[in-house]
């Protein structure tokens, strides 16, 4: 470590070079390698694209509707099953997973069999293609609605879910932190920055379709969770006021947004499967892993309507409705998406997100395929997991502050693995404290002494490997 002296406006302060590259370049001794080297087989992606064609076969593979423990075990069988760690990824239209050390076909084909199913018709990458594909995904590239922004936050939930599960280690979820790194820059380059949610999109384009020159209208929005509420947003902007939610518990769903509960009538499912009413649309946002409705259990008779199923997996089966009730369920807005969203010029954004992408990739191709380099990130992303652990128990860091701190770790680490070998610690210090986070001066203060402080640690820890001062 080197001690130099930088101007700071008016003044001159000291400050320290730290040089990593022992670390990045050089294996630690055996008793410190507390993670095993990856085998010379690739990353691979196995992804379902939903379709007309396949969508009876992803209803059986999506985790969407199921419990976090549900999920954690079958995802933890699947990686037994396989013989390697596998992350797996369900939206409303795809179902994914991404091996670690084993082949695309292999993967494929595993996943297959675990499911009880003929060949899974799976879209197949490996090595910088599977990283190239999950930036397209993320980004929306690949979505119903190009440029939407619900696949990210999803996305980034996932890997949070598999890293807290400990479904995958640090060495294989920094691979995920790169693919989130080359979003943020494909999305703030393409301008995808305030486009809505896919779903809503459609919902939004079909209401305004349905609703026009009919005048008032009697609906029905099943379930007030997100989409619920944004569902009678919709309405009320579309000016309708006869709106109907139905919910588990009609005072818990109030409780959770007042304001737009008092616009509405709430009433419970008891209610609702068992009262005749008149209704002429229906807005279905229930989560739930099999179908509500269905030949067993039809859908209540409400006279001639129009259903709009936006639940993934499906809350109503075709099986369910009644003669003259029309079914808008995932098939048709998988069609629907092909006609609708035009705000981008698709061919156009496709091939200059292509380059976007070749630059990226050029700055990751080597901590993709270098095995040190890769353990080096593995060390800094566990080493700043850890330091968030325990900044959120500090006095200095407030409510708001608390929920952000992991994800702050996780930036920094990856500012960290981007630098060159040696770095001064002013400039961690600058990016730290130029975060757009809102967070308090005080717990920013913390995090920048306890980043320099483990810095420093890793400094003495490559000069031990053999790195210089």
């Amino acid at each position: 470590m080197g001690l130099v002296w930088r101007k700071t406006g008016e003044s001159w302060v000291s400050d320290s070079l730290v040089n990593l590259k022992a670390l990045q370049e050089a294996k630690p001794p055996a008793n410190e390698d507390t993670q095993e080297p990856p085998s010379s087989k690739p990353v691979s992606l196995a992804a379902l694209k939903f379709t007309s064609d396949n969508i009876d076969m992803a209803k059986e593979l999506t985790t969407e509707g199921i419990s976090e423990d549900d999920r954690a075990n079958y995802i933890q069988k699947i990686s037994s099953f396989v013989g390697s760690e596998v992350f797996e990824f369900s939206t409303c239209n795809r179902v994914l997973y991404v091996g670690f050390d084993i082949e695309a076909e292999e993967l494929a084909s595993k996943i297959s069999d675990h499911n009880g199913a003929e060949a899974i018709p799976f879209e197949l990458y490996e090595g910088t293609e599977a990283w190239r594909q999950l930036v397209k995904i993320c980004s929306g590239l690949d979505s119903f609605m190009m440029g939407e922004l619900q696949v990210m936050s999803q996305f980034r939930k996932s890997v949070n879910f598999h890293r807290d599960r400990s479904l995958i280690s640090p060495y294989n979820s920094a691979f995920f932190e790169h693919v989130i790194s080359a979003n943020r820059s494909i999305r703030k380059q393409l301008g995808f920055t305030q486009t809505t949610e896919s779903m809503l999109s459609l919902a939004t384009a079909a209401l305004d379709g349905i609703l026009d020159g009919q005048g008032e209208m009697k609906t029905v929005v099943l379930g007030f969770g997100e989409m619920g509420c944004k569902a009678v947003e919709a309405l009320w902007e579309a000016q309708q006021s006869d709106i109907l939610v139905v919910s588990r518990d009609p005072s818990v769903s109030y409780e959770r947004n007042p304001d737009l509960a008092s616009k509405c009538t709430m009433i419970s499912y008891d209610d609702w499967n068992t009262t005749p009413r008149s209704v002429d649309l229906v807005i279905s946002t229930i989560r739930n892993a099999d179908p509500t409705y269905h030949a067993g259990h039809p859908f209540p008779s409400i006279g001639e309507a129009t259903l709009m199923d936006f639940s993934w997996p499906p809350s109503i089966h075709s099986s369910g409705i009644r003669d003259n009730q029309v079914l808008l369920g995932m098939e048709h807005w998988i069609k629907a998406s092909h006609n609708l969203g035009k705000e981008w010029n698709y061919e156009a954004t496709l091939q200059r997100s292509e380059s976007m992408i070749n630059t990226i990739q050029e700055r990751f191709t080597e901590a993709l395929h270098n095995k040190t380099k890769a353990q080096f990130r593995a060390l800094i992303y566990a080493t700043m997991e850890e330091l968030a652990k325990s900044w959120e128990t500090v006095p200095q860091a407030t409510k708001g502050d608390v929920p952000q701190l992991r994800a702050f770790a996780r930036e920094i680490a990856t500012w960290i693995c981007h630098q060159p070998a040696e770095f001064h610690l002013s400039e961690l210090s600058t990016f730290v404290a130029n975060t757009p986070r809102e967070l308090s001066q005080a717990i920013i203060a913390h995090v920048d002494h306890e980043v320099k402080r483990s810095v420093l640690v890793l400094n003495e820890k490559s000069m031990a490997f053999g790195g210089t001062s």
